[in-house]
C-alpha cells in the first residue's frame, strides 16, 4: 500500500516539475534556434548569445550593475534590521508588534506609486537626497522590507535569544558581542535564504529602476525591455542568462551553508578531542596520586 502511494506521489511530483520547467525549456530552445515556430526547432545557432557580449550594447556591464544594485540594498537592510531586532528583543519587547505592522506596509505600496512619490518629494530640492542611485537604493530597501523582516524573524524564533545573551553576560561578554558572535551566526542559513529571496526580487525589477534611474543606471530589466523590441531570440537569451545567474547565486548560498556546517562540526570534534585529552590526563594524574599513596 505504501509503495502504491509512493508511486503516485512521485508521478505527481514529476508532472509538476515538468510543468514548471517547461517554460524555461521553451525559452532556452528559442534562444538556441532561429526557427521555433514548429514542434521541432530549426537552425541551431549561438549567435544570439554572442551578440550580447559584443558591440556597444554589451550585457556584462549591465549584469554587474544589476548584481551590485540588488546586493547593496539587501546588505544595508539586513544590518539595519539585525540592529533593530536586537534593540526590540533586549530593550523594547513591547515594540515588536509595531515593528511587525510597519514591515507589512510596503505590501500595499505599488512600485509606480512609490517611485513617483519619491521623485516628487526629493528630486526638486537638490543635494544628496536628489541623487537617483541613492533614491533607488532606498526604494529597494522599502520594497524588500517585508521579506527581509519576516525571514529574520523566523530565523530568530528558532533560537532562544535572551537566555543566550544572559548566559554570555554572566560569562563576561556584553550583549552586543554575544548577539553578533553567537546568535547571528546560528541563524546564517535563514539569513542567506532571506537575502537570496530579496536579491531575486530586485534582480528582475523594471518599474522602479526605470522611473527612478532610467538611463542613469541601466539594469537587466531595462536591458531586457530594450532588446525585446529588436529580437525575441536575444530576449530569450537574456532571460536564460538571468536564470543562470540566480541559479549560481543559489548554489553559492548552499555552498556557504555547507561550509559553515562543516566548520561547526570540525570545531565540535576538536572540542570533543580536547575534552577527551583533558579527561585522560586527569585520569593519569589520579593514577599517579594513588600509586604515591600506596
Amino acid at each position: 500500500m505504501q509503495k502504491k502511494h509512493s508511486w503516485v506521489s512521485n508521478a505527481i511530483l514529476f508532472i509538476l516539475s515538468f510543468v514548471l520547467v517547461l517554460p524555461l525549456i521553451g525559452t532556452l530552445l528559442n534562444s538556441l534556434f532561429r526557427d521555433f515556430t514548429s514542434i521541432v526547432p530549426k537552425g541551431f545557432t549561438l549567435s544570439f548569445y554572442a551578440e550580447l557580449f559584443a558591440g556597444d550594447n554589451q550585457l556584462l556591464p549591465v549584469l554587474l550593475r544589476t548584481v551590485v544594485i540588488a546586493v547593496v540594498p539587501t546588505v544595508i537592510l539586513l544590518v539595519l534590521l539585525l540592529l533593530a531586532m536586537y534593540a526590540v528583543q533586549v530593550y523594547f519587547p513591547k515594540l515588536d508588534k509595531y515593528l511587525d505592522i510597519l514591515s507589512k506596509i510596503p505590501y500595499g505600496i505599488q512600485g509606480v506609486i512609490l517611485a513617483v512619490s519619491i521623485l516628487s518629494l526629493y528630486t526638486g530640492g537638490g543635494g544628496i537626497l536628489s541623487n537617483r542611485i541613492l533614491l533607488l537604493i532606498c526604494a529597494y530597501c522599502i520594497i524588500i522590507l517585508p521579506y527581509m523582516y519576516q525571514g529574520i524573524k523566523n530565523a530568530l524564533l528558532t533560537i532562544e535569544v535572551l537566555p543566550i545573551l544572559e548566559a554570555a553576560e554572566i560569562l563576561g561578554a556584553n550583549k552586543v558581542y554575544a548577539y553578533f558572535r553567537i546568535v547571528v551566526p546560528s541563524m546564517m542559513k535563514g539569513l542567506f535564504a532571506t537575502m537570496l529571496l530579496s536579491i531575486g526580487i530586485l534582480f528582475g525589477d523594471f518599474v522602479l529602476v526605470n522611473i527612478l534611474a532610467g538611463s542613469y543606471y541601466k539594469t537587466m530589466g531595462i536591458y531586457l525591455n530594450e532588446i525585446r523590441g529588436s529580437s525575441g531570440h536575444a530576449a530569450s537569451a537574456v532571460s536564460v542568462i538571468m536564470f543562470l545567474v540566480m541559479l549560481g547565486l543559489s548554489f553559492g548560498v548552499n555552498q556557504l551553508n555547507k561550509d559553515t556546517k562543516t566548520k561547526r562540526k570540525s570545531a565540535k570534534q576538536k572540542q570533543a578531542v580536547k575534552a577527551v585529552k583533558i579527561g585522560s590526563s586527569a585520569e593519569k594524574e589520579r593514577a599517579k596520586h594513588e600509586l604515591y599513596r600506596v
